[in-house]
């Protein structure tokens, strides 16, 4: 490999192929175009003078700047550093400066770092990268004062470009190390702006951000005291209660500072979104009917008021959002996804089919194109259904296991389990080793009683994983409900049980298996453990028998109850009540 010095011998021919595209001098590359707000005169540090710079390009510049490239690529960073830096000397670019800069950050020397970065900003002084790096090198180096002075260029320059210069300023700094020092520098620069929210507001991010949750309430209430109609001191409030897992304190917050500024886009907004995340659709909807008469031209606010009326099953109401949508143009996958679904809560299966074919591309492309299929066999074309899979097959070669699940599944519904067995069989063949097929087909085979295909398909996918739990506990669990083979059931669930401690899943299977065997109270424990995590129907049957067994007949009526608040349409219950207490 050659070094850096045998490149002089090819320094005729780069030069030769450098000096048409070689930037020269770009002191004001990373300047903003003046405007009629233009930035202040820049802080002037007491950097040292820099080198004399050449005028005109020459070949000391053109070496400094091929070599400083050779050494990056290589990963010679000490070298490039120098070139960069030399290269930044002899032209004034402040690119190369930059370079230097991150190379010496890289490098892990600060000093180093530091020298390139006054250099920047000595070609750049409007830089507010340059800027923010020599601030937070600085203060590596427990320079405050001088850290501090490129903050205030921050905040000066940010604030004639129209941002948030203490933002900006608070993200130079918010990784430092020592939060004493940092925050200590960002109380003095607030000291500079004692009456601007948005300089409290900052330092209680950086607070909030280091999860300094204490301090950060503190900073947040002195602020929202002093400038109560400032809205974002409410939001971080509320976002401060979330983190801490108070949900209803954060609800709470947002609630009373909408009451107080109804009109407020951003609390609104907020507030909306916080009662999405809290499940509670209907007053999200109506927060976000509000915030759309804020804002008629918001077609986010438009959207989601569609998703939320369609999940409140106020379908008309979601298709008016939808065509609202449409007439403008965006966001035509989703809108053409959600029109599907109206139509399919609506059972106009033909339509809804006719949308979902529309979405093309985006997050719901998949499933619309599942969608296609069920919609079509929903309206008694099955034969179209298992067509259009079958062309999503040849399309999407890598999903076809996947696609003959989804196929079987649609024809679980609505045909015979000879033709549901049979689209199984023809994906097993394609795929004879898919644990997803062989795992379907042994669910959909404990379906119809076929508990020889069942085992068959379970211990296949055990003799390729076996640490499948899923597939340890459906064996078990089978083998316990349908079979005597009590103990080989109990030696499958504890394996799954092993692997998957917390599933609700399994812990039913295992409170089963101890039913089955006669552990009564081991089985109850279990039982109630599974209940507590997932209220689901099937446990809740589980659950009631073994209560009714043990004589508690009432509190099984009880957990039965409320399992069909929850699910009246619940079989297991149902099948269970009527078997027991008819």
């Amino acid at each position: 490999m050659r070094t850096l010095l045998q490149v002089t011998k090819l320094f005729p021919l780069l030069l030769l192929v450098a000096c048409a595209g070689f930037p020269g001098k770009r002191e004001q590359a990373a300047a903003p175009t003046p405007t009629a707000e233009q930035p202040p005169e820049p802080v002037e540090l007491p950097f040292a003078e820099p080198e004399a710079r050449m005028s005109e390009l020459d070949s000391d510049a053109v070496f400094s700047a091929l070599a400083g490239e050779i050494a990056s690529q290589r990963g010679e960073l000490d070298i490039a550093y120098r070139y960069q830096l030399e290269t930044a000397i002899l032209t004034g670019d402040a690119v190369a400066a930059q370079r230097a800069t991150r190379i010496a950050i890289l490098m892990k020397q600060p000093e180093q770092a530091l020298k390139a970065a006054r250099l920047w900003i000595e070609l750049a002084p409007n830089d507010l990268a340059a800027r923010q790096l020599a601030a937070a090198l600085l203060l590596q180096a427990e320079q405050q004062q001088p850290s501090l002075e490129q903050l205030q260029a921050v905040v000066d320059i940010s604030e004639a470009k129209g941002d948030d210069g203490f933002l900006n300023a608070m993200a130079a700094i918010s990784k430092e190390q020592n939060h004493a020092l940092a925050l200590d520098t960002m109380r003095k620069l607030r000291s500079t702006q004692p009456d601007d929210p948005r300089a409290d507001y900052a330092l209680a991010l950086m607070l909030f951000m280091w999860k300094d949750y204490a301090q950060a309430e503190s900073e947040i209430r002195a602020l929202i005291d002093q400038h109560p109609d400032w809205n974002k001191g409410y939001v971080l409030l509320s976002r401060l209660h979330a983190v801490r897992g108070d949900s209803a304190a954060a609800l709470e917050v947002l609630r009373e500072a909408v009451e107080r500024q109804p009109d407020d886009e951003l609390l609104v907004g907020a507030y909306a979104k916080l009662l999405v995340d809290a499940g509670d659709y209907q007053q999200a909807y109506d927060q976000f009917l509000d915030l759309q008469r804020l804002k008629p031209e918001d077609t986010e606010v438009t959207y989601l008021l569609g998703v939320l009326a369609l999940q409140l099953d106020r379908t008309s109401e979601s298709r008016r959002h939808f065509q609202q949508l449409q007439k403008t143009g965006q966001r035509a996958n989703d809108v053409a996804y959600y029109m599907g679904r109206i139509e399919e809560q609506e059972r106009r299966w033909s339509e809804a089919a006719r949308w979902y074919k529309q979405v093309d591309r985006g997050e719901f492309h998949d499933d619309a194109r599942i969608r296609v299929a069920r919609a079509l066999a929903q309206d008694g074309r099955l034969d179209e259904a298992q067509e259009w899979l079958q062309g999503l097959r040849i399309q999407i070669p890598e999903q076809s296991a996947q696609l003959y699940i989804v196929e079987a599944d649609i024809l679980s519904e609505h045909a015979s389990a000879q033709r549901v067995m049979a689209v199984y069989d023809k994906g097993l063949l394609q795929h004879p080793d898919d644990e997803n097929l062989l795992y379907a087909r042994a669910l959909y085979a404990a379906t119809i009683d076929r508990l020889d295909i069942l085992e068959h398909d379970l211990r296949r996918v055990l003799e390729r994983n076996p640490d499948n739990a899923d597939a340890l506990n459906a064996l078990g669990y089978t083998l316990a409900d349908q079979t005597t083979r009590y103990q080989e059931a109990l030696d499958l669930v504890s394996r799954a049980l092993e692997l998957k401690p917390d599933s609700p899943a399994i812990l039913d299977s295992m409170g089963w298996v101890q039913f089955r065997m006669g552990n009564y109270e081991q089985a109850l424990s279990y039982l109630e453990r599974a209940l507590d995590s997932l209220p689901d129907s099937e446990i809740a049957a589980h659950l009631g028998e073994v209560l009714w067994v043990m004589g508690d007949r009432e509190r099984a009526r009880q957990v039965w109850r409320e399992m069909l608040e929850r699910d009246p349409d619940s079989t297991h219950v149902r099948e269970t009540m009527q078997r027991l207490d008819p």
